[in-house]
């Protein structure tokens, strides 16, 4: 799996950091809060999110769910887009392509997302989710309109 070094991307200014890292744990009852993940690390234009693996996020075969881990890239993106950010912004999700490469059973996930293009209106970012293991398990491209 070939990903970007973390160090290629800028740090964020400490309170903006902080408000990334709490991305997925708040009180609100939000979709991102029932996937379980965590970030461990968030950059400008970078995002990096694990997940523990638990029983319920198999899909009937025994895999882990193929909607579980275009979640976690679409989910990694949104800290990369928005680390860019100042305040507030509303941006969406208005294109995906996934590409699934391999699937896992019972490992713990990572998922690193980055920022490959920013224009005035549209944010192109990439993401790879892989098993703890080393083994790549989709690569995502996405567009959110900004």
């Amino acid at each position: 799996m070939v990903l970007p070094s973390p160090h290629l991307f800028d740090p964020l200014p400490p309170e903006r950091e902080k408000l990334w890292m709490r991305y997925g744990r708040g009180d609100k009852k939000l979709f991102v809060n029932l996937v379980g993940l965590s970030i461990s690390d968030v950059r400008l234009g970078y995002c990096k999110i694990d997940l523990k693996f638990r029983s319920e996020l198999l899909q009937a075969g025994g895999f882990v769910h193929g909607g579980l881990i275009a979640t976690l890239m679409d989910t990694a993106c949104v800290p990369a887009v928005g680390s860019d950010f100042t305040g507030r912004r509303a941006y969406s999700t208005i294109d995906a392509h996934i590409q699934y490469q391999s699937s896992t059973k019972d490992e713990d996930l990572e998922t690193v997302s980055w920022v490959t293009r920013r224009t005035k209106s549209i944010v192109f970012c990439e993401s790879i989710v892989a098993s703890t293991s080393g083994r790549t398990l989709a690569k995502g491209a996405f567009t959110f309109k900004i």
